[in-house]
C-alpha cells in the first residue's frame, strides 16, 4: 500500500498575486479583477518511488517525530503572527479564476524532505479551480450517468457509501478523478496549479499562513498522534479558516488531492514528466501528519491508489478573450 509524504510567519508582500511554494502573507490586497469580467467577486475566508508517511487507507498511520506540536517542523518559527492576505477574485459555478503569475514552488528548508527541493522560479496562466474538493453528490451524479464507476471500496472509511452526500469523495483511483473531471468538461489540476492555488506568490508553510490545527484542516492532530482531528475528512468547506489567499478551501488536510502530473522525486526547471509509475497527490488529508498537508508537501499514488485519505479537485482553462 502506497503512504504518504507529506506556521502564521513574518513576511513582506512582495508582489501582488500576479507575481507560490514558498514562506509568507502580508497585508489585505485590493482586488485586481478587470472590470469587463461578468462573474462575482467573491472574497477569500480569514519508476515505483520510495513511500513515506502514514497510509493513505484507514489504519494506524506511521508516525514521525518532531520537536513541535502542530506546527510545520520545517520552516523556522516566526517571532509574530500577522495576518495572512485575503484577495478578491472571480467566482462562478462553484469554481474560483486564480490570475495566475510567477512564483518561487518548493522548499528552501534543508529539513524538507527531498522531493520538495530545490526551489525553483515558474509560473502559471490564469484558470479556474473548483473551491472546494469533488463531493459524494457530484460524483454520485457521474456514476448515475454512467461517465463514471463507482469508488473502490478499500476501508470503511470510504465516503462514497455513506450517508452524507457533501463529504469529499474518497477512495478514488487516478483514473476515476480524471474520468469526472471530463465529464463535467474539467480536467484535474497540475501541480504547479495546485501549488499556486495553495499560497499564490506568498511562501506561506500552509494555505492559511501558518500553525496548524485542528480548526483550520482535518488532519492528524499533531506530529506524534496517531489520533486524527476526526473520525472521517469534514464536509467540503466547513473550515472557512483553512482556506488560501484566494478563498480555496480544503487545501491542507480533509482528502489529499489527485493532480494531472506524474510523480518524479525531484522537479527541475523543465516541463513535467510525459510518462511514469505514479501520479502526484498533494495537501495532505484526515490520515496525514500536519507537516505532510503543507503547501509545499509532495506524495504520489499509483494507478491502483484508492484509499481513504485520498481525493481530489478539477480544474479548467481560463474562458478564451472575448473577439
Amino acid at each position: 500500500m502506497l503512504r504518504d509524504r507529506s506556521v502564521i510567519v513574518v513576511v513582506l508582500v512582495a508582489a501582488a498575486v500576479g507575481t507560490g511554494l514558498g514562506r509568507g502573507a502580508g497585508a489585505v490586497l485590493e482586488p485586481r479583477v478587470p472590470a469587463a469580467v461578468p462573474v462575482p467577486l467573491v472574497q477569500a475566508a480569514s519508476a515505483t518511488p520510495a513511500a513515506s508517511g502514514p497510509s493513505h487507507d484507514e489504519g494506524e498511520p506511521d508516525e514521525r517525530g518532531s520537536d513541535v506540536n502542530g506546527d510545520n517542523p520545517y520552516e523556522e518559527a516566526p517571532p509574530v503572527h500577522p495576518v495572512a492576505p485575503r484577495i478578491l477574485i472571480p467566482a462562478r459555478d462553484g469554481m474560483l479564476r486564480l490570475p495566475g503569475g510567477h512564483f518561487v514552488m518548493g522548499s528552501a528548508s534543508p529539513r524538507a524532505p527531498a522531493n520538495e527541493r530545490p526551489v525553483r522560479a515558474t509560473s502559471v496562466a490564469p484558470y479556474w479551480l473548483d473551491r472546494t474538493e469533488v463531493t459524494v453528490a457530484a460524483y454520485r451524479a457521474c456514476v448515475q450517468a454512467g461517465s463514471c464507476s463507482p469508488p473502490a471500496r478499500t476501508s470503511a472509511a470510504c465516503t462514497y457509501e455513506g450517508d452524507d452526500p457533501d463529504l469529499p469523495v474518497s477512495c478514488v483511483h487516478w483514473g476515476d478523478a480524471d474520468a469526472y473531471c471530463h465529464f463535467v468538461g474539467k480536467r484535474l489540476p497540475n501541480e504547479r496549479e495546485w501549488e499556486f492555488a495553495a499560497r499564490g506568490s506568498f511562501p506561506v508553510a500552509f494555505p492559511w499562513g501558518a500553525g496548524a490545527s485542528c480548526s483550520d484542516a482535518v488532519t492528524l492532530i499533531n506530529e506524534q498522534s496517531g489520533r486524527s482531528c476526526a473520525r472521517r475528512p469534514a464536509r467540503v468547506g466547513t473550515h472557512p479558516g483553512g482556506a488560501s489567499v484566494f478563498g480555496v478551501q480544503d487545501l491542507s488536510g480533509n482528502v489529499e488531492e489527485w493532480t494531472a502530473d506524474w510523480y518524479v522525486e525531484l522537479l527541475g526547471p523543465g516541463p513535467a514528466p510525459r510518462a511514469g509509475a505514479a501520479h502526484v497527490l498533494r495537501g495532505g488529508g484526515w490520515l496525514s501528519t500536519p507537516s505532510q498537508s503543507r503547501t509545499t508537501s509532495r506524495n504520489w499514488g499509483s494507478a491502483v491508489e484508492a484509499g481513504a485519505n485520498v481525493g481530489f479537485r478539477c480544474a479548467r482553462d481560463d474562458d478564451p478573450p472575448a473577439p
